[in-house]
């Protein structure tokens, strides 16, 4: 019975707590209304000073399997983040495209909130300009084999040409990863085939300037085939055009391999769907998360006043506080007046 008393008694007091809380709350709505209204009218401002928001959208279609547990979209998808982190990429698609000239006239929008803000002058840094794209481009699977390429622009014909640049230097990104040891070996072949044909002749001539100083021998097969250095001479000269002849077919084969590399067919992916100019703006990520914080900001600046003006209360609510302030016992109690 008494833990039931002792019970009754704790619940009787939370509940007088929270109607002393929601007493304070009503009678300073309008105070604590204040800091939700400033913060959304931050937020507000925030997103007005920030540049257009539009998207265009590729879809592709990925070539080939994945890789491991992965489908060819993740796997893709895992190539054009890495990708998106390296400078000459960025640099090439902004190049390629109305971002770069967008970003070299508005410097401060690749810098940031605060470089918007504060005018700052002068061309995007390469950095500037990777973070700024890779910000900017939003990858969504739809499928085991297929995904959308998504570009936020502050205009519409930045966010359909970014889109195009993105896609095209994706392509040839690949294209160039994937010949780039063909291409590499070929240059060395290429290299070696110098190097030989000047060893080739070399050996040519020294057997003419044999044959010239030894003119007992043209002309006279059997002198011929009996003369020692003739024979040394000769014989290294069909072993340099043999190696020559050599390297001529390792040349062709790595042309064929890279003209393969480059067709159609055999690219890593296709566009199916391919970017559209918008027309009307979108609603990005940068402006989700600005609403996000304003009003989180907002609700907790409303809890933390709503805190202090609870501590700072010295209004008497119970009979309780009563005989707490004075020391004194109550004889009796009237109930309040609903007129009051």
């Amino acid at each position: 019975m008494a833990k039931y008393l002792l019970g009754s008694r704790k619940l009787v007091r939370k509940v007088i707590e929270v109607k002393r809380v929601l007493e304070i709350v009503f009678a300073h709505k309008l105070l604590l209304a204040v800091p939700l209204v400033a913060a959304l009218v931050g937020t507000a401002g925030f997103l007005f000073v920030q540049p257009g928001s539009y998207q265009s959208s590729a879809t592709i279609w990925v070539s080939g399997g994945g890789v491991g547990t992965q489908s060819a979209a993740q796997a893709q998808a895992d190539i054009i983040t890495q990708f998106l982190k390296t400078n000459a990429f960025a640099s090439a698609v902004a190049s390629n495209s109305p971002l770069g000239a967008y970003l070299s006239d508005h410097p401060g929008v690749a810098s940031g909130t605060l470089g918007s803000l504060f005018g700052q002058s002068g061309p995007p840094s390469t950095d500037a300009v990777r973070a700024y794209l890779a910000s900017h481009v939003t990858i969504t699977q739809l499928g085991p084999a297929e995904m959308t390429l998504t570009v936020t622009a502050p205009t519409p014909d930045t966010a359909r040409g970014t889109a195009d640049a993105l896609t095209a230097q994706l392509l040839k990104a690949e294209v160039a990863a994937k010949t780039t040891p063909t291409t590499t070996q070929l240059a060395l072949y290429q290299s070696q085939l110098q190097d030989q044909s000047a060893a080739l002749n070399t050996d040519l001539a020294a057997v003419r300037a044999y044959l010239t100083s030894h003119p007992g021998l043209v002309g006279n097969p059997s002198a011929t085939a009996t003369d020692a250095q003739l024979a040394i001479l000769q014989d290294r000269a069909a072993q340099d055009q043999q190696s020559y002849l050599t390297l001529l077919g390792k040349i062709s084969q790595a042309q064929s391999d890279l003209a393969a590399a480059q067709e159609a067919n055999l690219a890593p992916f296709r566009t199916v769907d391919a970017p559209q100019t918008p027309s009307s703006q979108g609603f990005g990520r940068q402006q989700l998360l600005a609403v996000a914080a304003g009003v989180l900001a907002g609700l907790l600046a409303v809890i933390g006043l709503g805190a202090l003006l609870v501590r700072l209360d010295s209004t008497i609510h119970t009979t309780d506080e009563v005989l707490r302030m004075t020391g004194l016992k109550a004889i009796g109690a009237t109930p309040l007046s609903a007129e009051v």
